[in-house]
């Protein structure tokens, strides 16, 4: 990446994460807070389910216009522009009234898309080929905790009154800290003539996305249905919730060492690797729910599912650069829409129609579809890219 004078790498990977990581705890709390609220005041639950679905709306309708958008109007403005929108969304919400909640939600899905679009390009660009997927395991832990801590402030918090929407723009505040001490080149990400835009990364790179797709899938099942998994299969709600917990800390501990791997190693070999573990993990939740091992198996399963996440991303920063890189950003973003409205209603229909043994058997099936797709392709990500 090329950076200002007194500019370092390291610096900018910082700040990035640091931003996205503050933005992400507002973003977590905000995911149990709006739902709890809507509930208690009377709102049926597809009125419920159809709010949380803005955000992801806002997300895949940004996409296609955010890598143009961002070369005019430059990274880091960008990003302050972003941080405002979402302060204003969070500061709205807590006071208007509940209709207004759902374009104010696709609003915030919007400004929160457009800001892991900036944050990932800025570390994608930052990091090297030999430390990216180091980088982006870092990455995915720092996510894993700072998405969970955003829950975790309510029991303290309440949902009545204005604290926990003040903790929340405080914590979008906070982001613009680091802003200020380092500056991010924005000449590379200027779109010119024959960059790839949105839709030719897409046309590139249906693999590359389908990898993290199956991550984002993964996610929002596991999130929606495991704890009802668990209490169906005779868990209590607080052991389901611990063991679905569990897989944050499997997050948070091996992400980085399977980002060593993939810099190490190789960047397929851990993607076959992933991608089949988690297929056989996802089945074995069929016998050890019950049991005392589907603890080691959820700290394990959720960090293989979420490898190929960081998998796709450090090969996206390896074939990608520039404004190129910044629509394969604004790809795997729309990506993110993509789980959350596919995965859950998918996922739904099966338990319906198979009952709750479905859940693991979905889960499966999106990573069978990958390793499917990778053999097929001979393990390519992007289009054109030699088989290795």
């Amino acid at each position: 990446m090329a950076t200002p004078e007194g500019t370092s790498r390291t610096g900018i990977i910082i700040a990035a994460l640091a931003t996205v990581g503050a933005c992400d705890i507002a973003f977590g709390l905000t995911l149990q807070l709006i739902p709890l609220l809507m509930n208690e005041r009377g709102w049926p639950a597809w009125a419920i389910g159809l709010n949380a679905a803005m955000g992801p709306i806002g997300i895949l309708v940004a996409g296609p216009f955010l890598p143009r958008i961002i070369s005019r109007t430059g990274t880091k403005r960008t990003v302050l522009v972003i941080i405002g929108v979402l302060v204003v969304s969070l500061a709205a919400i807590s006071s208007l009234p509940v209709w207004m909640w759902f374009p104010l939600r696709f609003f915030f899905g919007l400004s929160t898309g457009a800001l892991f679009v900036v944050s990932e390009a800025w570390i994608l660009s930052a990091a090297t080929s030999e430390n990216r997927g180091r980088v982006m395991g870092l990455y995915t832990s720092l996510l894993s905790v700072t998405f969970a801590t955003g829950p975790l402030i309510l029991p303290w918090t309440g949902i009545h009154g204005f604290l926990p929407w003040g903790i929340g723009i405080v914590c979008i505040l906070l982001a613009i800290l680091p802003l200020a001490f380092v500056k991010a080149s924005d000449g590379q990400f200027q779109r010119h003539e024959g960059s790839t835009g949105f839709f030719g990364f897409v046309r590139r790179a249906p693999m590359l996305l389908y990898a993290i797709g199956a991550a984002t899938l993964f996610d929002n099942v596991l999130i929606s249905f495991f704890t009802i998994y668990g209490i169906r299969n005779g868990l209590d709600l607080e052991v389901a919730s611990r063991v679905l917990g569990i897989g944050i800390i499997g997050n948070l501990l091996l992400s980085y060492p399977l980002g060593w791997l993939a810099d190490h190693w190789s960047r397929k070999a851990v993607m076959y690797l992933s991608a089949m573990l988690t297929v056989v993990l996802s089945l074995s939740l069929l016998v050890v729910i019950g049991h005392w091992s589907v603890w080691p198996v959820m700290m394990v399963l959720a960090p293989m599912a979420f490898a190929t996440y960081v998998v796709g991303l450090a090969t996206m920063g390896d074939m990608f650069k520039g404004s190129d890189l910044m629509a394969g950003t604004a790809a795997v973003a729309a990506m993110w829409g993509v789980g959350g409205l596919i995965g859950p209603p998918v996922a739904g229909a099966a338990i319906d129609l198979a009952g709750i043994d479905a859940m693991p058997l979905t889960l499966a099936f999106f990573y069978v579809l990958l390793l499917a797709g990778l053999f097929v392709t001979g393990g390519r990500l992007v289009r054109g890219a030699p088989r290795g």
